[in-house]
């Protein structure tokens, strides 16, 4: 009976992670499918945005990119969620500026508060001006969930971040407030709760998964921190983000020097399959002054580098054909058995996952961007991938 019961566990186990694993792909494959009809409403929307408008169709087209970034936010959290189920999200240790990290995490939600007539205030200490060891990613994703929730909440008064080290050790405290709507204090804890609110109706009010304040404990946890709430009905709520930054050690390093733009226009290849993705980078790049060729799949990108003389290539993964991973390994294949020089590859897809990046790394890609992109992004990208390929020629 004993081994008969151990068997029967270890077959629900298995099914369990073939559940598990099956809900992640579907996530991965919905988002993917989510993120290419969106990179083409952001970046035809930017596109928009530089033509002669009134007043009205540049409020109408600020409401189109806003709500596609709270859609991409919501596709980022579900894909979160997801991977930290699975047990497959990490933190990284990175050196970093801790007080401009900070500034730009509030500097991104002072406008919303602003535009609800809200007040917003911001409170270092001043040993938040050093550089520490982190990951900046992770915290800055903490910052904007409990900075977006106080400002989504607030509808008058003000919301505000202070920032302060502990008198002993390397443990930061830092609190959002606001004096919006509040919660009962016997309800704190089921904020965390995944798909779940103090009160099931504001859901219905406010909108949103119900995953943000789950995934930013989770993060919390996974730095070694924690992640506290407490409020009152009707007179606001403090959130509480208590995580270690070591300091880091050795000289601060050198700012990044200013990328120079080449003083001819660029020759990009875009490798895609979907047509309004073409056109968007060709809107982008436009913005440069490049020479933008388009080809639909990875075999027809192969040909077109064998033929033509290009700087950079922009490279999707999900093509028919040939995929982007295969074309860009039939790229590098090609120049390292005639001794060509590296023809720079960004590989810019849907696929954002850790698993997909370190695919692009691994087939010889230089940089992996995901959408939707936005456009300066996309532009920096380039110019990065060609001034790193330039000096690394003159080297």
């Amino acid at each position: 009976e004993m081994k008969e019961q151990a068997a029967a566990l270890t077959m629900a186990l298995h099914r369990a992670e073939a559940a598990s694993r099956a809900k992640s792909e579907f996530l991965a494959n919905v988002s993917h499918e989510i993120r290419t009809p969106l990179n083409g409403v952001l970046g035809l929307a930017e596109g928009l945005s530089r033509t002669d408008l009134d007043e009205r169709q540049r409020d109408l087209l600020k409401t189109i990119v806003n709500s596609a970034a709270t859609l991409d936010g919501i596709l980022g959290d579900l894909l979160d969620f997801s991977r930290l189920e699975a047990g497959r999200l990490t933190v990284s240790e990175t050196a970093f500026d801790l007080g401009e990290l900070i500034e730009e995490a509030a500097s991104s939600h002072r406008g919303a508060a602003e535009a609800k007539g809200l007040g917003f205030e911001l409170v270092l200490d001043e040993t938040t001006r050093r550089r520490v060891v982190g990951d900046p990613t992770r915290l800055r994703q903490i910052l904007t969930n409990l900075l977006s929730n106080a400002v989504k909440f607030t509808s008058e008064g003000r919301v505000g971040l202070s920032v302060a080290k502990a008198a002993r050790g390397d443990r930061y405290y830092f609190e959002v407030r606001d004096s919006g709507i509040g919660f009962e204090p016997d309800q704190a804890e089921r904020l965390f709760t995944r798909f779940e609110q103090a009160d099931g109706s504001i859901t219905r009010q406010f909108g949103g998964t119900g995953l943000g304040l789950s995934i930013s404990r989770q993060l919390a946890e996974l730095m070694g921190g924690k992640v506290s709430a407490a409020g009152k009905p009707g007179r606001g709520a403090v959130f509480t983000l208590i995580v270690p930054l070591p300091a880091a050690r050795g000289a601060p390093a050198a700012p990044e020097p200013e990328i120079e733009r080449p003083d001819r226009a660029l020759r990009v290849l875009v490798v895609d399959d979907n047509e309004t993705n073409r056109r968007v980078a060709e809107l982008i790049l436009a913005a440069i002054g490049a020479e933008v060729v388009c080809v639909e799949d990875g075999r027809a990108g192969v040909g077109a580098v064998e033929s033509g003389d290009f700087d950079v290539v922009l490279m999707d993964l999900q093509m028919p054909v040939m995929d982007g991973l295969s074309a860009t390994r039939a790229i590098r294949a090609r120049e390292a058995q005639a001794g060509l020089p590296r023809l720079p590859i960004v590989v810019l897809s849907a696929n954002v996952m850790r698993e997909h990046v370190e695919a692009s790394n691994a087939a010889g890609a230089d940089d992996h961007i995901g959408k939707p992109v936005r456009a300066e992004t996309l532009i920096a990208a380039v110019l990065q991938a060609v001034e790193g390929e330039r000096k690394a020629a003159a080297a």
